[in-house]
């Protein structure tokens, strides 16, 4: 027996450009879950393929940055005043 998917909808709003700040991080939820995917598939092959067991914490946040700047994301775009 089949059962009929229900769908939703939802809609976010935003008064621009009061809330650009707020919106610019809504909008970049898809981009930032591929910066952590990335992220997590670096330090992946860090341990698997190069053998490293530690990496210096201002090495992660280094390449935290350039993937997210790879993806067009910065931090300070992201903080809400």
């Amino acid at each position: 027996m089949q059962t009929e998917t229900q769908k939703m909808e939802a809609t976010i709003k935003f008064t621009l450009p009061d809330e650009q700040v707020e919106f610019e991080s809504a909008a970049s939820g898809a981009k930032l879950a591929a910066i952590l995917f990335d992220f997590d598939q670096y330090l992946r092959a860090q341990e698997k393929h190069q053998g490293r067991e530690s990496i210096s914490i201002e090495d992660l946040r280094r390449i935290l940055r350039e993937t997210m700047e790879d993806n067009g994301i910065y931090f300070e775009m992201l903080m809400f005043s």
